[in-house]
């Protein structure tokens, strides 16, 4: 039943276009009378690297809810899953994205690469309403085990990586830096910082670096670092509303969840090379605002920084410029301007079709007959419902019978209770119940409090003739 997930996807979708909506009209300042909202950041929802925690909380409850080797085989399966869909997602964007950035806003075309972000934070939304699975990929337990423990050495190394070099990078420069002194360039920045209404107060210093960026994934180490180098005022101005916008869209943040994205896909080239593609989307975004309003001269003003300025960034930071590899979309952009369109519906219409795709794909760890992988749970001992009503008599032998030869896969990630609207029949078994569907059987525990059911998805036809047959006719 696909309604329970399109109602899902349609408030989601709703409600991130209107985030993006209410951020677009922020940085624009198009907001209504009596609804100014000065000083709030304008990220479209919530800060991306939140999956982090949002992970590490998943793990949590698997670990208490299954206990430590069966949770962390049904967190690798969930984040197999996700990886999966990830792939698809970026695949798609990589193919689409050269006619996205002609028609529509460099802003949404940002922002697109954060979609699977977004949904994350609300997949405890998701578990009821996920329909069964269309296609599943069988994958032995021990080998999920295996290539768990494989992408997991991958990952610290990876991830580790990035966060040790980050943190070294920092430091550095942290180390050299002093506050910037020159009263001229700190009132600049003020005025700058007023005009956009962005009121955290974030320093600003000098170092011996070769382009302007700001950097700090925490909101209280946060800084804007200029070179050791002369500005003209109107490169400064430049610099800062080009940052700021950085600071104040949560930029910073972004680079750390797609650094997040490399350590988890770090064997997928797919992964790598989309998140390159989204760091150049977050930088051109820039551009686009700080230059929307500028004449022609100031623009190739503007270009001429971004050449003079060319370096590669460095950690999980916003960098002004980029190295050549990159540049070139930028100059275009900024020279080249044409009027697009915002992207409201473009950024809703993908949050609708990801939300819609969640759960199509399982990872499947045991395949076998029911009497082969459910034996230990007793025979049936009761029907307690059935698309008859409960004063039907059953012949539980035969039922029984019927049922041990049924071909099922497990769902190796957790699941909570699905809807279904076809026919269906309940039975108790001594620890469970378990709801037979023309899809997959699900096992419900209530011996213990559970807050996820187990789904075992049917490999062969379920013949309803022979169930009905089971009845004892009075």
């Amino acid at each position: 039943m696909i309604w329970p997930i399109a109602l899902v996807a349609l408030i989601l979708s709703g409600g991130i276009g209107y985030r993006f909506h209410r951020s677009w009209r922020l940085e624009h300042r198009k907001t209504p009378p009596g609804e100014e909202e000065g000083g709030k950041e304008t990220h479209v929802y919530v800060p991306p690297s939140s999956i982090i925690w949002i992970l590490l909380i998943w793990l949590i409850i698997f670990a208490l809810q299954f206990g430590l080797p069966e949770g962390l085989i049904r967190f690798a399966s969930l984040l197999g899953q996700g990886l999966l869909v990830l792939s698809v997602y970026y695949l798609f964007l990589l193919v689409s994205m050269p006619f996205f950035r002609k028609h529509f806003s460099a802003r949404v075309c940002a922002t697109l690469w954060l979609v699977p972000a977004f949904l994350m934070p609300s997949l405890h939304l998701f578990l009821p309403a996920i329909p069964f699975p269309r296609l599943s990929i069988l994958v032995p337990r021990s080998t999920l085990s295996v290539i768990f423990m494989i992408w997991g050495i991958g990952f610290v190394l990876v991830g580790g990586y990035y966060l040790l070099s980050n943190l070294l990078f920092s430091k550095r420069v942290r180390r050299k830096a002093r506050p910037e002194s020159d009263e001229d360039v700190l009132a600049l920045y003020e005025k700058e910082r007023t005009e956009l209404e962005y009121q955290d107060a974030v320093p600003l210093l000098r170092a011996d670096v070769p382009a302007p960026f700001s950097m700090g994934w925490i909101p209280q180490r946060r800084c804007l670092v200029l070179p050791d180098r002369a500005y003209t005022p109107e490169e400064l101005s430049m610099i800062f509303r080009h940052e700021l916008h950085h600071l104040q869209r949560s930029d910073l943040d972004t680079k750390v969840f797609l650094c997040l994205c490399r350590a988890f896909g770090w064997f997928n080239p797919l992964v790598w090379i989309a998140t390159k593609k989204a760091a150049e989307d977050l930088e051109l975004s820039c551009d686009e605002i700080v230059t929307e309003n500028m004449d022609a001269p100031s623009c190739r003003a503007y270009a001429a920084l971004l050449l003079d300025n060319a370096a590669p960034s460095q950690g999980c930071t916003t960098c002004l410029s980029a190295a050549a590899s990159t540049l070139r979309y930028r100059l275009k952009g900024v020279v080249e301007r044409r009027r697009r369109a915002k992207g409201t519906w473009l950024l809703m219409a993908c949050v609708f079709g990801c939300t819609l795709c969640v759960g199509l794909v399982s990872i499947n760890d045991a395949r076998g007959n029911y009497a082969s992988l459910l034996k230990e749970r007793g025979n049936i001992q009761f029907v307690s419902d059935s698309k008859y009503s409960l004063g039907q008599k059953w012949d539980i032998p035969a039922l029984q019978a019927i049922i041990n030869n049924l071909e099922l896969e497990h769902v190796a990630s957790a699941r909570r209770d699905t809807w279904t609207n076809g026919r269906s029949i309940a039975f108790l078994l001594p620890d469970c119940r378990a709801d037979l569907t023309e899809e997959a059987l699900v096992i419900s525990h209530y011996s213990v409090p559970s807050y996820f059911v187990d789904c075992y998805l049917l490999k062969s036809p379920l013949d309803w003739a022979a169930l009905e047959e089971c009845l004892i006719q009075e």
